[in-house]
């Protein structure tokens, strides 16, 4: 399975392997290999890590708890309480952590709890940061994901301009087609 990962940080492109959260949701986290095959694509990890079913459960458990808050920051809303525990919880755990090889090379690799941590800790870094002023609802109306603008005019209103921006463009271009036709 291929990801993308358009949103700017590693937490929201994780909470968008949920799609489609306004219409027929989409989980793409199926089983636990591809939240390991994820964290490849996603490069947070070298090769996979060992994801038990538990593991897979815990990291959607966190991914909604970071998708909620991330909302309720957008909407100027409190976030729900036991999503603030559970994210200050899994943020305190130890995280993902390159190690430096007597080569001069790098390496990644960790654990499932290590990379639910790391998650965590990134959404935390995200709101206390510069960023979360930044972040944005994708416009296309069957899009849920959530992404840092990062133009220099921060008026990007699309996760993606190869998928969701080229639709509705697309969309647009074939309604005016249709209306000068008759």
């Amino acid at each position: 399975m291929k990801f993308g990962f358009v949103c700017g940080r590693a937490c929201l492109n994780f909470a968008g392997t949920l799609k489609h959260r306004n219409t027929v949701r989409e989980e793409r986290l199926t089983e636990p290999a591809v939240l390991s095959e994820w964290a490849v694509q996603a490069g947070l990890v070298d090769a996979g890590v060992e994801v038990s079913d538990q593991d897979l459960a815990t990291a959607i458990e966190v991914r909604e708890a970071i998708y909620r808050t991330a909302i309720a920051r957008l909407d100027d809303t409190e976030p729900q309480p036991a999503d603030v525990d559970l994210l200050n919880q899994q943020a305190a755990q130890p995280r993902l952590t390159p190690r430096l090889l007597p080569n001069g090379d790098t390496s990644r690799e960790g654990t499932a709890p290590q990379l639910v941590a790391s998650l965590a800790a990134d959404l935390l870094d995200l709101l206390a940061g510069r960023d979360i002023a930044n972040v944005k609802r994708c416009d296309h109306p069957n899009c849920s994901l959530l992404y840092v603008d990062s133009s220099r005019a921060k008026n990007r209103q699309w996760c993606g301009m190869a998928t969701c921006g080229n639709k509705v463009k697309v969309q647009a271009f074939r309604a005016r087609q249709r209306a000068s036709a008759h």
